[in-house]
């Protein structure tokens, strides 16, 4: 999007328009920079695949897979032995002449390169790799695989590699998003070899795995077959295909009724586990549980012996069409004495029933929140591992999540304010539904706020493997959450929310880019956004307009202000009077892109006046922005 010399102004809300008087001469601002394609970016946009609208265009494609995954674990030695069988689909219309696998829990291994702090294992320990049958050598790079294929495959074709593989699953605590504590409970996240994404833009996508960064995955269809002890419940993405072989007959019928109505209901209690009747019984002391899930970029696995287990079911508006409402299976695991969780199923009802009604329907068979493993928490397809004793706002952030990335797939690793910062803004909104509050956007814009003023600010569009962990977390969570505070504010909530779920059809089971994000905010708002996304999410610019002077006298208050900071917003301004009442006017952003002071004047002689007085714009400097009548003596 290029940038005009001078932006059309935003919209704001008619209650608040207003012409300010006239504007003393002051210096031309800086104009952002425009916000240039990648050469790819164009390159797709040619091609018919993406557009300058935000829509996916007529030839768009997405490589697909599907995957069959058998594992064992063997909780006494934290250890576990599997085969991944991946069939590749090259839907794309080039041949590909190699294979890019990642192996994420290569980050594990002494001497590997990454953000995080870890104790060392062996990492994914790769045993026979085949390609259609056939044993082919695979040339490991850093968390990758790349295996060179003999001939092109062809688009429109498929291809089947086989890998034989085992590792030792981290102790929690020692290792992101995943692990185990002690033979109890055990999370299994990035356990598995995975394509690396080819896409539209960029071709092969397979950046290293180093911890901050998270992940870029294709859609896929998996089947899970899971082998662990009998005594332990096994729960992944995916429905589960044979319960009459790993859950006993009373688990199943709670199952049903919890799925037959609202009541939380406890499928395994701890009676269950006094009488040894948490799972079904077999002759060699060994279940395997069978999962199929369509549709998913992930998969995830949770086995443990100590869990209780609740169950519900969520509504899910529109599920099968406009006014068609579903449901999906609501389930939430956790050991014994582990405070709120008692809770848990009801937040995590409420989250995918919020986010179904206000966004986009949720998809997927189930919903499941597992307690333990790791601080905070880490999603995954229909599947969260969340810890501490307080979760619902881990719970309501991690299954936002099913949304951001999980339906809608962006690159976690390159832009991640794409996923977590969509994330931190609807967990806010979502919570405030919870508690009957509305005090969160203006919580998220003060700290946004605080943490500038403190000289913190950081740039949203680097690559998450770039940051220092606290400047990760501003630039990803905190800040761009803030701006889309911000953004609603400007456009309004029917413009806002009609844009977000656009962009949330349009790119369902695909694989947007932060350009496909403004492209459509742009459209369907029908403004030149470019300089408030460059300001926001390229830059790190301060808003700070303030009062220079106020002059209350003669029947009549003339209010005037300052732009002191690079990034230019309107700036509303609100006088208060003695009896009581408010009035409003606003410094539209094409005065400020003129200069630096503005003037505006009210009748009547005020007795406050304040700027921002929503807390709905990023101002770090608030204190400036407040005026007092000095009290006769």
């Amino acid at each position: 999007m290029a940038i005009r010399p001078h932006v059309t102004p935003f919209l704001l809300a008619a209650a608040l328009a207003a012409t300010p008087a006239a504007q003393a001469p002051a210096p031309a601002r800086v104009q952002p920079y425009p916000i240039d394609l990648p050469p790819g970016f164009q390159q797709a946009i040619a091609a018919g695949t993406r557009t300058t609208t935000g829509r996916p265009g007529p030839a768009h494609w997405t490589n697909r897979a599907s995957y069959v995954l058998e594992a064992e674990l063997d909780p006494a030695n934290a250890r576990l032995v599997g085969k991944a069988t991946m069939t590749y689909h090259n839907r794309s219309p080039q041949p590909l002449d190699r294979l890019v696998v990642h192996c994420y829990q290569d980050l594990m291994k002494a001497g590997a390169q990454r953000t995080r702090t870890v104790t060392a294992t062996t990492g994914l320990e790769i045993g026979e790799v085949r390609l259609e049958g056939k044993k082919v050598r695979a040339a490991p790079m850093d968390t990758r695989l790349v295996v060179r294929l003999p001939q092109p495959l062809a688009a429109g074709a498929s291809t089947t590699l086989a890998i034989d593989y085992a590792f030792d699953v981290p102790t929690a605590g020692t290792a992101p998003r995943m692990g185990h504590e002690a033979d109890r409970v055990f999370y299994l996240g990035y356990w598995y070899p995975q394509f690396a994404v080819h896409d539209d833009v960029e071709g092969w996508v397979a950046d290293p795995h180093r911890g901050n960064g998270e992940f870029y995955m294709d859609y896929a269809d998996y089947e899970l077959r899971i082998t662990a002890p009998v005594g332990y419940i096994v729960l992944a993405t995916g429905e589960l295909q044979n319960p009459e072989a790993t859950l006993p007959a009373a688990a199943r019928e709670r199952l049903a009724q919890a799925a037959a109505g609202r009541d939380v209901v406890h499928v395994i209690g701890k009676e269950d586990h006094d009488k040894g009747q948490v799972t079904a019984a077999s002759a060699d002391g060994k279940l395997t549980w069978r999962f199929l899930a369509k549709d998913v970029r992930d998969a995830a696995v949770s086995v443990a012996r100590t869990y209780l287990w609740d169950a519900t079911h969520a509504v899910v508006k529109d599920k099968g069409g406009p006014g068609v409402d579903g449901t999906c299976m609501i389930h939430a695991v956790y050991e014994p004495n582990s405070g709120d969780w008692t809770r848990a199923a009801e937040y995590a009802r409420h989250t995918i029933e919020f986010m179904s009604a206000r966004v986009h329907p949720y998809p997927w068979p189930h919903m499941t929140a597992c307690e333990g493993i790791i601080g905070g928490g880490m999603e995954y397809p229909m599947m969260t591992i969340c810890g501490g004793r307080q979760p619902a706002g881990v719970i309501a952030h991690e299954l936002c999540h099913m949304w951001f990335p999980m339906l809608v797939g962006s690159n976690e690793k390159r832009f991640a304010w794409q996923d977590e910062g969509f994330t931190t803004f609807w967990t806010t909104l979502c919570r405030d539904d919870f508690t009957k509050r509305s005090g969160g956007p203006r919580r998220d814009v003060l700290q946004y706020g605080n943490q500038v003023a403190a000289g913190d600010d950081v740039v949203c569009m680097r690559h998450a493997d770039t940051y220092g962990q606290d400047d990760f977390g501003f630039a990803s969570y905190g800040k761009p959450a803030a701006v889309l505070h911000q953004l609603r504010a400007l456009l309004g909530d029917e413009t806002f929310f009609a844009a977000f779920r656009r962009y949330t059809a349009d790119w369902a089971y695909k694989h947007p880019y932060p350009h496909d994000f403004f492209h459509t905010f742009a459209d369907v708002s029908k403004q030149d956004l470019s300089a408030y996304f460059r300001t926001w999410f390229f830059e790190a610019w301060a808003l700070d307009h303030a009062i220079e002077a106020v002059e209350a006298g003669g029947g009549r208050t003339v209010v005037r202000l300052l732009d002191q900071g690079r990034a230019v917003h309107p700036c509303v301004v609100e006088a208060k009077f003695a009896d009581g009442s408010t009035r409003r006017q606003v410094v539209p952003a094409a005065t400020w892109w003129q200069g630096t002071r503005a003037t505006v004047e009210f009748a009547g002689e005020a007795v406050e006046v304040q700027i921002d007085p929503d807390v709905a714009s990023l101002d770090s400097a608030r204190a400036n922005g407040v005026w007092k009548a000095k009290k006769a003596d």
